[in-house]
């Protein structure tokens, strides 16, 4: 395949909704390193993993609307990760705000999934 034809893949696009759900997440797991030095953080590399991941998920965004493949695969994979990550704070009974928001975190990246999962669809119609 091309470097043409695979810019062209309608179903590498990353759809603007997913998109702007995932650039959000990303910021959230960037925004939780806020908690670190307080009672509540969890251990300093879990905050650092999960701010990476969003870092990451904001670097590939780019790349990923124009329709790579790869960073597509990379927005998705730190999301998922970022996700199951989140199901930590329900087993340390963390305080209720930290379980909203990562409640929010995993409710919210299983709908920006099933939009970009439905997105090839909604396009091709």
């Amino acid at each position: 395949m091309t470097t043409a034809s695979r810019m062209t893949t309608r179903s590498a696009i990353l759809p603007a909704a997913p998109a702007a759900i995932f650039a959000l997440l990303g910021l959230i797991d960037i925004a939780l390193l806020g908690v670190i030095g307080s009672s509540i953080a969890p251990p300093l590399a879990v905050s650092l993993l999960v701010a990476a991941l969003g870092v990451i998920t904001l670097g590939a965004l780019i790349p990923a609307r124009n329709g790579s493949r790869r960073a597509l695969r990379v927005v998705v994979a730190a999301r998922v990760i970022s996700a199951l990550l989140a199901f930590g704070a329900f087993i340390a009974t963390a305080p209720a705000w930290i379980r909203a928001t990562e409640a929010f975190v995993i409710v919210v990246t299983v709908a920006a999934l099933v939009l970009l999962r439905r997105a090839p669809r909604l396009q091709g119609a």
